[in-house]
Parts: C-alpha cells; sequence; structure tokens
C-alpha cells in the first residue's frame, strides 16, 4: 500500500513540475495554403530563433515577442530565390499566423512571405485580461 502510495505522488509531483506548453499565452506560427487566385503558395517553417521545428508546417508554442522565423520555399515548377527567408517578427499572445510565399509568375523567380494572423480563440478565452470589461 505504502508503495503504491508513494508511486502516486510521485507522479503528481513530475506533473506539477513541468509546466506544459499551453500554461500561459503562446503564439503559434504555421504554413497557409495555396491559393491560385490570390498567386500564394505553401512555405516551410524550418527554424524559430535559429532552432529547427519540429514540424515544419506548424511550429510548438512560442512565447509571445521578438522572434526570428525562417522560412523555405521551393517549387517544382521553376526556380525560387531565395529559398530561405528570415522574417523577423513580434509575436502577440494568443495569434495564430499563417505564412505564405507570394509569387508574380508561377515559374519564379522571385516570391516574399506574406502573413496572415487571426485570435487562437481558446487561448483568448483561457488567459482573457482579468480588468477586460466583461460582456
Amino acid at each position: 500500500m505504502k508503495k503504491t502510495t508513494f508511486a502516486a505522488l510521485a507522479l503528481c509531483a513530475s506533473g506539477l513540475a513541468q509546466a506544459g506548453q499551453y500554461d500561459k499565452p503562446y503564439a503559434i506560427v504555421e504554413s497557409g495554403n495555396n491559393s491560385e487566385t490570390r498567386k500564394e503558395s505553401r512555405l516551410a517553417v524550418t527554424k524559430v530563433d535559429g532552432k529547427s521545428t519540429r514540424n515544419t508546417r506548424k511550429t510548438d508554442p512560442i512565447e509571445p515577442g521578438p522572434h526570428t522565423l525562417t522560412v523555405h520555399f521551393e517549387s517544382a515548377r521553376g526556380k525560387f530565390r531565395p529559398e530561405y527567408e528570415d522574417l523577423q517578427m513580434n509575436l502577440e499572445a494568443c495569434t495564430r499566423y499563417r505564412v505564405v510565399a507570394q509569387y508574380e509568375v508561377k515559374t519564379g523567380p522571385d516570391w516574399k512571405p506574406k502573413v496572415y494572423s487571426e485570435p487562437i480563440g481558446e487561448c483568448v478565452k483561457k488567459f482573457k485580461k482579468k480588468d477586460a470589461p466583461a460582456k
């Protein structure tokens, strides 16, 4: 009985010692969608502040504030330059950023990153400001 109680307490303590990624306000950067109409294409988010991402389509939660993101764009349609681009971004809390490669011509060679943003509903609800007036 004592061993079971001790094991349960150890598990609880280890869970409390590790703060989860979603325990404080955060931002997420992800790759946007292709759009022939807007002349936009999906790209890869390869690094955040010089560290490689686990998934090039979506970052793990990122602490709000200034960050450098490295994005990569290539296409079988043509040669695009540069292949990699560093973006200086000031990420806001509870915001999702979608980044796409915007081009003039499908076959290249020029492109530039374009950023769209939107609030992350569950983050806004969880961390809404205490001094904000209630609706």
